[in-house]
């Protein structure tokens, strides 16, 4: 059986090159199209309260559903990503960040800047649910549906959207406890 129809199904083929190892690495990484960690990281963020402190970084609890619900958006291509386009080695970035390190690492300057973000308390609620819809839209998008570049990571796969998606959910939400 080739490699493609054991990992897609059969009668399906890969026009990617990077493909066969994708699709076996989220065999062992968490990625947001599957239900079970979709489900898992939108239980936690619902957990979120509008108090919580965040372990590290100075976003306060609002402005990491805000930054979360961006993300996804930005990803879903309803917005502009808030982080500067980088030139240098995107796609060595992209393969440490998304197959290497098995979490995202602390205190990387990307040039967005959520803390920034004026919040508006009473919004509190309304926000993290419309992070938790985004995140659940970027979670079930089906291929060819997202944008096709992250503006440091370079171009990007819809696995490798999957992948990020998780990474960076999971980052902000263990930032809050998580």
């Amino acid at each position: 059986m080739a490699t493609d129809e054991r990992l897609h199904g059969k009668g399906s083929s890969c026009s990617d090159q990077r493909c066969s190892y994708l699709t076996f690495a989220t065999w062992t990484m968490r990625i947001i199209s599957d239900v079970g960690v979709l489900e898992d990281l939108v239980g936690r963020l619902r957990r979120l309260a509008p108090t919580q402190r965040g372990l590290w970084g100075s976003m306060n609890a609002q402005q990491m559903a805000l930054h979360v619900g961006d993300a996804s958006a930005a990803a879903l291509g309803q917005r502009a990503f808030s982080a500067k386009p980088r030139g240098g080695p995107v796609a060595l970035r992209r393969v440490v960040l998304l197959y290497l390190l098995p979490r995202m690492p602390r205190g990387v300057k990307t040039g967005a800047s959520p803390a920034a973000a004026v919040v508006e308390p009473t919004m509190f609620g309304k926000d993290v649910e419309r992070a938790a819809t985004l995140l659940q839209q970027l979670g079930t998008a089906p291929p060819g549906t997202l944008v096709d570049r992250h503006p440091i990571l370079g171009p990007m796969t819809h696995a490798e959207w999957m992948r990020w998606a998780f990474m960076h959910t999971d980052h902000h939400l263990r930032q809050f406890g998580l």
